[in-house]
């Protein structure tokens, strides 16, 4: 057995170093690790460890040895260093997961008012949240922020097709600002200085700021109906004032009347109060016909636009009261209700629009009879009656509304 040179301790012929002096052996054989042996010695690989083949000895004697030492020696494993693994092979090895769970869709509600409570309500959530850094935020599906408000169902989506909670509001405002807007500038260049023109300017910007500032459904609605009326009423004064026909008043009420009533009945098709409406509307209508002599307006014409004109829109009266009975259908259709109520709306506007024209400019040998004050305010009761049509069936709706909720409650006490 050698000796170690430095302490002459015994050693054995694999240490490399001795065990009482710690010195280098010379001449001493170190154990050679696994990994580091050549295929060539005979030592089994680490594919052929894990399969648990080995390869067949060769007949020398370092192959022995190493043979021996492999056995006396408590291997390591070590992993193949193979990065070639593709994401299925890891998939296939990761246990079974669930599938992820579903969040249920929400209402987004239109208006202002329930848009600043939902603002509201995500930038306290937001408040409520820890900070943490991008990493340490957990953006997946189950913690995602579940908006306010109840989940959709089937049910609930019929319900608002056919029930809807505020029909029209965009259309209603959009329609204001811009009639308004064209209304003012149109009083401003024709009406001049004037009280009348004053007046008739604060009524469509009343009409405009009504429609630009935020507030409830219900309000915005009575409010322009009511705005809407009044420069519809200052139009036929000044009308009558100046030897106006005194059947104005009838057809711009049944205008309103008609095309609101009309609207409402495309928002709720199987609400009867907005059959009992129309009929009011097509019996008012039909009366300021029969009235200013619309059906006998086309055997009298003459050869100039200022007769034929205003006598053919009066004709076009008559027939949109008797489309507007198509709002008597089943409930599964709209009947063209909206289309027959918007088209109301502008035919007033252009009966309206030739009856100032004749008289600007009219028939040779005949003096003009309107001056630029009544002007300024006929266009803003041209454009009042316009938004009051529009705005009456959004009271209509908010009326409706309050009526079927008071029924509820009644039942639900009753039950």
């Amino acid at each position: 057995m050698p000796k170690c040179n430095s302490c002459d301790g015994s050693v054995l012929r694999t240490d490399a170093f001795c065990g009482t002096c710690g010195e280098p052996v010379p001449g001493g054989k170190p154990v050679v690790p696994i990994a580091c042996e050549s295929k060539l010695s005979g030592v089994q690989t680490p594919q052929e460890r894990i399969s648990g083949t080995f390869a067949p000895p060769r007949s020398t004697g370092t192959s022995a040895r190493a043979v021996a030492v492999v056995a006396l020696s408590d291997p390591e494993f070590i992993e193949p260093a193979d990065t070639g693994l593709s994401r299925t092979t890891i998939r296939e090895r990761e246990p079974q997961s669930e599938p992820a769970p579903v969040l249920p869709l929400h209402r987004k509600k239109t208006g202002t008012e329930s848009e600043r409570r939902e603002a509201a309500a995500v930038l306290e959530l937001q408040m409520d949240e820890p900070r943490a850094s991008a990493a340490e935020r957990d953006t997946s599906l189950p913690h995602a922020p579940i908006p306010p408000g109840p989940p959709i169902l089937a049910s609930d989506l019929l319900r608002e097709q056919m029930r809807p909670s505020s029909p029209g509001e965009k259309a209603l405002r959009r329609t204001t600002v811009a009639l308004a807007t064209l209304g003012a500038l149109g009083a401003l260049l024709v009406g001049g200085v004037h009280p009348l023109t004053f007046v008739a300017l604060a009524l469509l910007i009343t009409m405009g700021t009504l429609a630009l500032t935020p507030m409830s459904y219900r309000g915005r609605a009575i409010g322009l109906f009511a705005v809407g009326s009044i420069a519809t009423s200052v139009a036929l004064w000044q009308q009558t004032l100046t030897g106006g026909a005194p059947e104005g008043s009838i057809l711009a009420s049944a205008t309103i009347l008609l095309s609101g009533s009309l609207l409402f009945r495309a928002y709720y098709r199987g609400a009867r109060l907005a059959r009992v409406v129309v009929s009011l509307g097509v019996l008012a209508l039909g009366a300021w016909f029969f009235a200013s002599g619309g059906h006998e307006s086309l055997v009298r014409l003459e050869g100039d636009w200022q007769s034929w004109a205003p006598a053919a829109t009066q004709v076009a009266f008559g027939l949109l009261a008797l489309l507007s009975l198509m709002a008597f259908m089943d409930n599964s259709t709209r009947g063209g209700a909206h289309v027959w109520g918007v088209a109301l709306l502008l035919l007033y506007m252009l009966h309206i629009g030739l009856l100032v024209g004749s008289d600007v400019w009219p028939v040779g040998g005949v003096e003009v009879s309107i001056q630029g004050p009544t002007i300024a305010a006929i266009l803003a009761g041209v454009v009042g009656t316009v938004v009051a049509g529009m705005a009456l069936a959004q009271v209509l709706v908010v009326a409706y509304q309050v009526a079927r909720s008071r029924t509820k409650a009644r039942i639900s006490v009753a039950a």
